[in-house]
Formats: structure tokens, sequence, C-alpha cells
């Protein structure tokens, strides 16, 4: 309860109203000093008798009400009856609020300004100013101060009479929970400003800055085309956007499982469950690189929407293919590559004598290759699958297109084996060129059966046909393994580091004479052929 000291004056007989009235709760300095002024009347005197004078003092406000008894000649004392007064407070005049109501109240006298609580929303109040400014405001104690005090919730018309009760509403329970409303809504408003600048698009751009920084990412190309086609927009050839992402603007935080799953699904339908498995995979390390702990505060995320989605899900499965090219395919395509230009016609013809992969081929460089007393190409680590340097004997075969190639010398040149940029840059972008290899080798194909078809291919299955050839050579397993870059395993790999260097040669040379013997096969010697008698 808190104490109260009043001071009255006398209108007329039998009638009082308050001229001053000081408050101060009951932990506080009792004397006068320690008093603060409140200047909401008391709206209520009931007349009561009583037999004796009791001179004014400080009163005890019980929270049921307030009772001032004043000492007059008549003997007649009145109890003030003020409305509810909540922990203590001097009480406001409260009344069901409703938008009738609020649009009636009258602006307060000049210099002045009243309160109105609601009856429904505790604590909710409307202010009116003398120039009838309207303002809801909640009164309660706030985080921080022992005091209960008036906060803004925002003017009468600009703020809706039920959007103030809700925001009252939110406004207790919070600090219900010990939490300020006006520093919660602060970082409300930071966490949306986030929200708009964290896009699932921007994410996916911070994302292909950073693979690009990393030492092994040998398809980084290939994963930002994929990323940027499938997962952000599609243009023609023209740069018109033909398709976009519909969730590509959507803050990270929101894109849920629901919407992944409907992008893979589309892709699959298209149908083409490769490039949807692919996708998948980039969809997932997307939000995995996002979840690092130095990333998802920045980026407002809590949850990973890929944790619990898997492929079988998609009902899709990885495409593991066994596609080897046939001994027609084989000429074709050398007839092909023969037929093709630098650098294109020299790198294809690389890639089936070492059987190397097409990016470790495409990216060599001049310093890579040892004098030819030694006749060797070392593949450094950082351009290596297995993140080891991995060495690959040189067939005479090889040595002959090394030997043609052209190396550039002066001012804006490079190392680069196979360059359209004076070997400043290596060769890139396949797709084109592996669409006019494919016709050149159909044509190739049909010189010698017209209804020739060319099965779909792609230029990973060169590896798998030049290891395939090895096993048919009788080549050792392991030296097979090794020369197309699958090293040892295991202890092995920690013990054995014996490189095999003279075996893979002795493999890559009977491969490329069995190779000479595929594209321009010579007549077997020493055998006779016998006509067939007649009759």
């Amino acid at each position: 309860m808190s104490k109260f000291r009043f001071r009255v004056r006398l209108q007329r007989p039998a009638r009082y109203s308050i001229l001053k009235c000081w408050w101060a709760r009951r932990d506080s300095n009792p004397q006068p000093s320690g008093y603060e002024p409140y200047v909401v009347l008391f709206h209520h005197v009931a007349p009561r008798f009583i037999l004796r004078n009791i001179p004014l003092k400080t009163l005890i406000y019980p929270r049921a009400g307030v009772s001032l008894r004043i000492a007059m000649s008549h003997q007649i004392s009145y109890i003030l009856l003020p409305r509810r007064c909540p922990d203590g407070e001097l009480p406001l005049p409260r009344e069901n609020l409703t938008d009738k109501r609020l649009q009636a109240l009258k602006a307060a006298p000049k210099g002045e300004r009243y309160d109105i609580s609601d009856g429904i929303t505790p604590g909710l109040a409307v202010r009116v100013t003398d120039k009838g400014t309207k303002t809801f405001v909640l009164v309660a104690r706030f985080p921080g101060s022992s005091n209960p005090t008036r906060r803004a919730i925002g003017e009468y018309g600009a703020v809706t009479l039920e959007g103030a009760r809700e925001t009252a509403r939110k406004w207790l329970q919070l600090i219900q929970r010990g939490l300020d409303p006006k520093v919660e809504e602060q970082r409300e408003r930071e966490e949306a400003a986030r929200k708009r600048n964290n896009t699932f698009e921007a994410v996916v751009e911070d994302y292909l800055v950073d693979i690009k920084t990393r030492k092994r990412n040998r398809h980084v190309e290939q994963d930002e085309r994929e990323i940027r086609r499938e997962l952000l927009q599609r243009a023609d050839k023209n740069a018109k956007v033909t398709w976009r992402n519909k969730w590509v603007k959507k803050p990270i935080a929101d894109v849920t499982d629901a919407d992944i799953a409907e992008l893979i699904g589309e892709i699959r339908d298209r149908p083409a469950p490769g490039m949807a498995y692919n996708i998948w995979g980039h969809v997932k390390a997307i939000f995995s690189w996002a979840m690092w702990p130095e990333r998802r505060q920045g980026y407002g995320l809590t949850a990973n929407p890929t944790q619990h989605l898997q492929p079988k899900h998609f009902k899709l499965t990885k495409t593991v293919s066994t596609r080897v090219l046939t001994d027609d395919e084989i000429r074709a395509y050398w007839a092909a590559a023969d037929a093709t230009p630098y650098p294109l016609g020299p790198f294809y013809k690389m890639l089936m004598l070492t059987g190397q992969r097409k990016a470790e081929v495409a990216e060599a460089e001049w310093p890579e290759f040892a004098g030819a007393n030694r006749a060797l190409w070392t593949v450094p680590e950082e351009r290596f699958k297995s993140g080891q340097s991995h060495i690959v004997p040189i067939a005479d075969d090889v040595q002959a297109i090394l030997d043609s190639l052209p190396r550039y010398k002066g001012e804006k040149t490079g190392k680069f084996l196979f360059s359209t940029t004076l070997g400043s840059k290596p060769i890139n972008g396949f797709s084109r060129a592996k669409e006019a290899l494919d016709t050149a080798m159909l044509a190739e194909l049909r010189k010698v059966d017209p209804d020739a078809e060319l099965p779909e291919w792609v230029f990973h299955d060169i590896r798998r046909t030049v290891r395939t050839r090895l096993s048919g050579l009788r080549v050792n397993s392991d030296v097979a393994e090794m020369v197309i870059g699958h090293g040892k395993t295991g202890l092995r790999r920690v013990y054995d580091q014996y490189e095999f260097e003279p075996e893979m040669r002795e493999a890559l040379q009977r491969w490329a004479a069995a190779l000479k013997q595929i594209v321009a096969p010579t007549g077997p010697e020493n055998v006779v052929t016998f006509e067939k008698k007649a009759g």
C-alpha cells in the first residue's frame, strides 16, 4: 500500500474538492520531500457522519479505496471513493472503449490532458491532449523501472483500437517474461531487415564467391552454371529470362523443405533425374555452408531445411554409368578429333591416350611436363581430385601431340597447353564443343552404316573406356587403377610409396599401340586366305 497526504478546500457548505495530492510508496522517504505530486482528481464523494474530530494527517491508502476524513464544525466527514486502484496506484477513469466513444472524446482544457483506461485490456489507456490528440498508452512497470510508467503505443487513427489492444497484450506478455517491448521491437525490426537482405539469392551469391576460393574444387565453373540455371534463373541466348525460381527472393530462413522438394521434383519430372540429383547435392551444400556457426547468425538461420530430406524422398538414385565406347565409336571419335583444329582436336586425342579427367587435361600447364629425358607429366595436388600429386608417364604418341602444340611467348601470354587466349586461360565451356563432336562422330559412323546411331555419352566415359581397355590388355589391376588416378587406399597409401612409374609407362604404351590398331587397323600378317572351292 502507498501513503498519501492531501490538502482540501471548501467550495460551498458540505462540498469539498481536492486541492493538491501527494503520494509516495511506503518504502520511500516519509517526509514531505519524499512525496510526488499527483494530479488525478477523485471523482466521487459520499457523506458520512462521525462523532469526533480528526486532524488532517498522512493517510494509508488501501487497495480497495481511500478514506479521507476532514474535521468540520458540523462534524460531517466525507469518504472519497476512487475507482479500482491496481498495485497501490491512483486510479484512472475506466470504461469499455469503442471507436464511437473515442471519436466523441473532447479535447482537454488548455494546458491539461486526461486519460481514460480501457476496461477490456489491463493497463491500456487513451490520453487526450488539449489539442485533441488521442494517443494509446500502456501503463505498466516496464523492465528496469520500479514504478509504473506510460509508454505510447500509437496515435488513434494511425493505430486502431483493436490494434492497440493487441499490442498492449503482446507488451504485457513480454513484460511478464522480463523483456522490454521497446528492445524486442527493435530486435524484430533488425531481424526483418536482415531477412530482406539475406534472401536465398543473396546467400547463393555469397556461396558462389566462397567456392571459388577453395583449394580443391575442380568443378567450380560447372557447379556455378548448374546452380544459376537450376536454382536462380534461366535465360535464353538473348539474355531474356525464361524461368525464375519462385522463392529466390525469399529470406533464406523462410525457405522450407517443401519448397526444396517441389523444385527437385519439377527437375526430376522434366525428366532430368540426373540433374535433379546434382541440384539436390548443391542445395544441401548451400544450406550446410550457411549453417556454419560463423554464418548462420548473420543469415538468421536456426534450422537446416535439408536436414531430414534424402534422395529417396524424391525417388532419386545416383546415376552410375557403365558406358564405354565401342571400336567403331573410338574410330569415329579419333577421326572427328583429326578434323577438329587446335585447341580442341589435340585435347580430344590427349584425353583418349592418357585416360585422365577432362579438367586435368584442359587445364594442363607446360611447367607440369618434365623434359624429354624422363617424359613425365605431374598433375599438381591442387588440381587433382585426391589432393595428392599424380604422375602420368608420357607415351610416344602423347609426346608427338605435345610437340605439335604452340608455345606462346611475350606479353599477355600464358602457360596453358590448350587455350584460345594465347595460353593465358585454359579452354572451358564444353557444351557446344561436345555437340559439334557428337555431330562429327555420327557423320563418321554413317559413312560405314547409314542407319548408325550414336548413344549418349559424356567425356568421363573416355576414362572408363581407357580403364576397360587396360584390363583387356592384361595390365595389372593396381597399375591400371593408378594410370587413371585411382591411387592406393588404406594403409597402402601410407606405407607403399612406390610410384609404379615404369609399369604405368608400359601400360600406356600398350594402350597407345592398341588405340592405333583400332583407329587404323592393319591386316594380320602371316595369314593365308584360301579360296572356297565351288561345288
